[in-house]
């Protein structure tokens, strides 16, 4: 199944921003699979939402030139959900799993098998007249992705042969991507403009592109004679993105970190109304990484770079 890959993903390793190690390591080893001419072995890819890894899938399947089949673990609940699309691949195929740890324990059990001897075990018949049937699969290769690898068991990530962790990019490596995209979506931006705009993104590529595509229905809007930082400024506001890509839900998360001094996670679970997988993979990461908090025994608190953070805006 060839889907159209969308136009704001990178097409080759030279347009691919970021993940350097992740990217020479594939190299290597896409160059040896075409050399022993036999498929990728399965890969693993783990880390925070927005940082490529569904990106690299669509590139690897577009560097050896192979079909790519996308699905999402939310999706396959039963048996038959994996089944059917398992047996549909071709040989040197690529299937990619995104939110793997989303699947039921039934598709998982199904994998093991698949991730172990590239075969299927299916139960045919039902109780006494019921026996296993072994159905031998493609030589495809299995991509899983996931956010939340303490969802997988150690047994399951221990049969993918190759185990990427995705970290998060720096500002210079978001410049860089905005930069790529505001060419392709003929945004004319100057340096210091997407400079200042790559400190506004959480560090995160998805969240780049989001905003320079809202950036660039403001300029159609507005048909601005000049698209300097104040411009900039002002459509961010507007957005309600604040400096260092926090939204009013960061906001509120650390007013209520500065009026409680320190909070546990279930307390702010049921205060931010949010599940404990938002506050941890979506509203943390780039306040730790910014230092705007501190994780400790008695729960979060504010930093003191978070007090002046909070001290500065303007809302």
């Amino acid at each position: 199944m060839k889907l159209k890959i969308n136009e704001n993903r990178p097409k080759n390793f030279e347009e691919f921003v970021g993940q350097s190690n992740i990217v020479e390591n594939l190299k290597v080893y896409i160059h040896s699979a075409k050399v022993r001419k036999q498929r990728l072995d399965h890969m693993l890819f783990n880390g925070n939402s927005g940082l490529g890894k569904t990106s690299l899938a669509y590139l690897i399947a577009n560097e050896i030139k192979s079909n790519i089949l996308v699905l999402n673990g939310t999706s396959l609940q039963r048996a038959s959900d994996i089944i059917s699309p398992l047996t549909s691949l071709k040989d040197g195929d690529i299937l990619f799993i995104d939110e793997i740890h989303a699947m039921s324990k039934e598709v998982f059990e199904v994998l093991y098998p698949v991730l172990e001897d590239n075969s299927l075990n299916v139960i045919v018949g039902k109780e006494y007249n019921s026996k296993v049937v072994n159905i031998n699969l493609a030589n495809f290769t299995f991509i899983g992705a996931t956010t939340e690898i303490n969802k997988l068991s150690e047994p399951f990530i221990n049969r993918f042969p190759i185990n990427f962790l995705f970290q998060s990019y720096t500002n210079n490596e978001i410049a860089k991507i905005l930069k790529l995209n505001s060419i392709k979506m003929n945004i004319d931006l100057k340096d210091e403009v997407i400079e200042f705009l790559s400190t506004h993104c959480k560090n995160n590529p998805r969240i780049s592109i989001n905003i320079l595509k809202r950036i660039y229905d403001y300029i159609i809007f507005n048909n601005p004679l000049v698209i300097d930082i104040d411009y900039i400024k002002r459509v961010l506001v507007t957005l309600n993105i604040f400096q260092f890509g926090l939204n009013k839900r960061d906001i509120e998360y650390l007013k209520l970190l500065k009026d409680n001094n320190f909070i546990g996670i279930e307390t702010l679970k049921q205060m931010l109304n949010v599940s404990i997988s938002v506050i941890l993979n979506h509203i943390e990461p780039t306040l730790l990484n910014e230092k705007l908090i501190l994780k400790t025994l008695k729960g979060r608190t504010l930093t003191k770079k978070g007090l002046e953070y909070l001290s500065q805006l303007t809302i």
